[in-house]
Order: structure tokens, then C-alpha cells, then sequence
């Protein structure tokens, strides 16, 4: 059997300057992921772990101890190893590496439900590890992942053209990341890139998005305002008014 992948290398180019990810099958048929790294190639799982094992007959490290959590009494509270919080790190770690791809690949849903598991072992150590440092081990990626999840999730809604939820979304996400600043105050720097990045797409969105007939018509009088012309300006408020006539028009009495 032939071992050497260098045909396999050469016929996907490196590339320090971009993320190169793909899906792939087997001989079997079955579909596989594959990421180009510098001195080779990562090939991950598409379902269940990135890694394609079962810890304790689980799908994942993440099942298996959610499930112990259920079956304990409250009088028997878990306490994380530090060994074992390293080998859900390194299972956050496979998930991470499998969400970058799945984004570069546009499937959004999997960014959701990977970005979903890796949050959801940052929430399991921060209620039971055994101290804040290794909290912080894991929890200092947690604006990474929320920001992936919130692009995917805007993403999902852009390709419906539904800005709106788009930018509810991007709000969520900042709302989120903030809370973790706040928390983590003294941990963290005063600008982190991941809500700067959701501010600033929040603003290209808000500059893209359609407008609705009213807010097109407010910046054509806003338009005709700004160019001195009164009589077109007079116009559109007039028609703003009559479209939009506010409550205390709407509902006056009449006199008698």
C-alpha cells in the first residue's frame, strides 16, 4: 500500500493567505471533510465528533458528561478534573476547526450546530471546573464562537433578503459579547475584534438593507430639504402625512 500523500499535496496548493476547506468522498461513498494546512491535510468527521470517535460509548465528551450531570443526585455536584477539562478543550478544539470550514463552505446550519456544542462545553466548564483559571481557558474563545454562530445565523437570513432579521441577529450577537465583557472585565481588552467586526457589518447592513416606502420617501425629502427645492419637498410631506396620518389625526373628533 502506497502511504505517500504527495500527489494529494501537490494537487491542493497551500495557501498561507486563505482558509481552504472542501468536501470530499471516499471510496465507500461516504462524505468527508478536508482542510489544507501548511504541511498537510485535516480530514474531519461531518457528523457527530470532528474526530469520528465516541467517548464512553457517547457521541461526544459534551453527551457523555451532560448525561452524568442528569443521573446525579443534587448532593453529588460534578467537579471537573483538569484532565478531563483538557480533553473537552481539545473536543471544542475539532468543533472549531469544523465550523471555520463549514462557514468557508457556506453551509451555515453546521456553523449553528457546531458553534452550538462548543458554547454549550464552555457552559459546562464554567459551572464546574474547579477554578476560574481554567474558566477563562475556555471562556476567552467564547466571543470567536458567537460571532460565527451570529454571521451564520444573519448569513441564513440574508439569503432569504430578510435584512431585518439579519440585523436582529448582529444585535443578539453584540448583546451577547458585551454581557461577556462585562463579566470578564478584568480578563479582557477594552476592544475586542469580534464586536467590533459585528458593529461594523451591523452599520454596512444597516447602509445596504432595502427601504421600506416610507423610509424612501423621508430621504427624498430629506433629499429635496438638502437641495433647496421646497416644492417637491412640501409635496413628499404632504404624501408622508396622508399615508402615515399620525394618531391624534387619525382619531379626532369631529366638530359639530
Amino acid at each position: 500500500m502506497n502511504y505517500d500523500i504527495g500527489d494529494l499535496l501537490n494537487g491542493w496548493e497551500f495557501n498561507p493567505d486563505e482558509f481552504l476547506a472542501r468536501r470530499i468522498r471516499t471510496g465507500k461513498g461516504e462524505e468527508k471533510l478536508q482542510i489544507r494546512i501548511d504541511m498537510g491535510v485535516l480530514q474531519l468527521e461531518l457528523s457527530g465528533r470532528p474526530d469520528g470517535q465516541t467517548p464512553h460509548d457517547c457521541p461526544s465528551l459534551l453527551d457523555y458528561y451532560q448525561d452524568l450531570i442528569k443521573k446525579r443526585d443534587e448532593s453529588g455536584e460534578l467537579v471537573l478534573e483538569e484532565e478531563e477539562c483538557e480533553d473537552l478543550f481539545q473536543e471544542a478544539w475539532q468543533f472549531y476547526h469544523r465550523y471555520l470550514s463549514l462557514f468557508y463552505l457556506e453551509d451555515y446550519e453546521g456553523v449553528i450546530a457546531d458553534t452550538e456544542h462548543t458554547l454549550q462545553i464552555f457552559d459546562l466548564v464554567d459551572q464546574h471546573a474547579p477554578n476560574d483559571e481554567i474558566r477563562w481557558y475556555f471562556e476567552q474563545y467564547y466571543p470567536h464562537a458567537i460571532m460565527m454562530q451570529t454571521r451564520a445565523r444573519a448569513m441564513l437570513a440574508l439569503d432569504d433578503d430578510d435584512y431585518k432579521a439579519a440585523m436582529l441577529a448582529v444585535e443578539e450577537g453584540i448583546a451577547h459579547i458585551e454581557t461577556f465583557v462585562e463579566e470578564w472585565e478584568s480578563e479582557v481588552e477594552e476592544d475586542l475584534p469580534e464586536i467590533s467586526f459585528l458593529r461594523e457589518w451591523y452599520e454596512e447592513l444597516e447602509q445596504e438593507r432595502p427601504l421600506s416606502r416610507r423610509e424612501q420617501l423621508e430621504r427624498d425629502l430629506h433629499d429635496a430639504v438638502e437641495s433647496d427645492n421646497f416644492e417637491e419637498a412640501a409635496r413628499l410631506r404632504d404624501k408622508i402625512k396622508t399615508l402615515w396620518p399620525s394618531p391624534q389625526r387619525l382619531f379626532r373628533p369631529n366638530k359639530r
